[in-house]
């Protein structure tokens, strides 16, 4: 298989139908890491993550955005019977063509949302529920997959990174009662739709972490 430039548009859709392709971010990421967490977020994934020190003196802040002022947010989350936004900011989706998309990542106590940043119009809601678990490297990348097994997965970044995933495992754990795999590997696999995995693969260079995306194709026989 051959390696995808990081440069391209992707899926989405609320109920698992994949999102119409946008006008992508311009501005990329930068490859490293320097999110908000602290001890006990580093503690959760037992030293495996690769943190910069500064990070660490760094508190959770959670609610970034405050969208519980903006009304089609609310309206959004009362339909849905959400009591609580226990995190939102901006993040970047990867979509299928490895096109950067920028989203308002929003977590309620149920569910994990794409919103339109200009808009705040629901792209996609995420029940908890139906999340299989969070991929993401032990490098100082910005790079985490969310793994919908029903559905789609999606690929985010982000420098809150270790702020998101810690919030996601610790509403997940609130509600389901039961922890949400993890897996920290250096290379893995998540899917953009029923025929299509990809494998993201993370290496370290100097100044900084190398990213290749792969793509596979769903062996139905």
């Amino acid at each position: 298989s051959m390696a995808d430039s990081m440069d391209a548009g992707g899926p989405g859709g609320q109920g698992g139908e994949p999102e119409e392709d946008e006008q992508e971010w311009s501005e990329a990421p930068t490859g490293t890491q320097g999110g908000a967490s602290d001890k006990q977020a580093d503690n959760k994934f037992l030293g495996l993550k690769e943190r910069r020190k500064s990070s660490i003196i760094k508190m959770f802040l959670g609610d970034y955005l405050r969208p519980v002022t903006n009304a089609t947010v609310l309206r959004l989350l009362a339909k849905n019977g959400d009591r609580q936004v226990i995190f939102a900011d901006f993040a970047v989706k990867v979509n299928r063509r490895n096109k950067m998309q920028k989203r308002v990542l929003l977590l309620s106590d149920t569910a994990l949302y794409n919103l339109d940043p200009r808009s705040y119009r629901c792209k996609r809601r995420v029940p908890l529920q139906i999340l299989g678990g969070i991929s993401m490297s032990s490098l100082s990348d910005n790079f985490f997959a969310l793994h919908v097994p029903t559905e789609y997965d999606y690929l985010m970044v982000s420098a809150k990174k270790i702020e998101i995933t810690t919030h996601v495992m610790q509403a997940y754990q609130t509600l389901l009662r039961s922890p949400l795999p993890i897996n920290i590997s250096n290379s893995f696999d998540y899917r953009i739709d029923a025929d299509t995995i990809r494998e993201i693969k993370f290496s370290k260079v100097e100044g900084g972490v190398s990213t290749q995306i792969f793509t596979k194709s769903v062996d139905r026989g």
